[in-house]
């Protein structure tokens, strides 16, 4: 089938391409059965919002920049509060929500907003992408596991359907709540909250 060197290596292509979806997959419900079950530990400590942000969108920003997507970032929380987490499990978040955003995001130029907002004892995440938006009737539903809007692009943008509900998970877990905002060809907002790490000093 594969007569001509150029036919081969698109055939070799189109097979590691295969095998890396299959094995992202695997990974996917790998993670996701342990979350469920119960059968992962969440190691929560405190960390500085701007250092953790800064190092999750370090390790994103050569994809943004090779997408054309500028990032912008806003943080309107008291300077050197700290969040309460399992760092790991929440970059997971941070990765899920923001590869989900620049999968769907199909303008010339795009955009991610990136909101941090004081909420008492809970700081809330807003990040807000000019994609091409969620039909109203699927909103409720990108949350549940395997879902995934508008099944005719699934070819194009891959993905588990597994993500959402993956962050959904972790953020329940670490007691805060998770939503979407979206308008068809508008974009998309999804916004989580996390807990702060209390200071014993203020208690006593």
């Amino acid at each position: 089938v594969a007569a001509t060197p150029d036919r081969m290596n698109k055939y070799i292509s189109t097979i590691r391409n295969k095998a890396d979806d299959m094995a992202n997959l695997v990974n996917e419900l790998s993670l996701f059965a342990q979350i469920y079950n119960k059968e992962i530990e969440y190691k929560k400590g405190g960390v500085e919002i701007d250092e953790y942000i800064s190092r999750c969108m370090s390790n994103l920003s050569l994809d943004l920049e090779t997408r054309k997507i500028d990032f912008l970032y806003r943080n309107d929380v008291e300077k050197g509060t700290c969040l309460y987490i399992d760092e790991e499990k929440i970059k997971r978040v941070f990765y899920n929500v923001i590869g989900n955003a620049y999968k769907y995001i199909d303008k010339d130029l795009g955009m991610i907003f990136l909101h941090i907002e004081d909420a008492g004892k809970m700081v809330w995440v807003r990040i807000t992408d000019n994609g091409s938006g969620i039909e109203k009737d699927e909103l409720p539903l990108i949350f549940e596991r395997f879902y995934r809007t508008d099944s005719s692009r699934n070819s194009k943008t891959g993905g588990t359907g597994l993500g959402l509900a993956i962050a959904k998970k972790i953020i329940e877990d670490h007691g805060g709540q998770i939503y979407a905002e979206s308008e068809k060809g508008k974009g998309t907002k999804i916004s989580f909250s996390l807990p702060k790490k209390v200071d014993e000093k203020k208690k006593i």
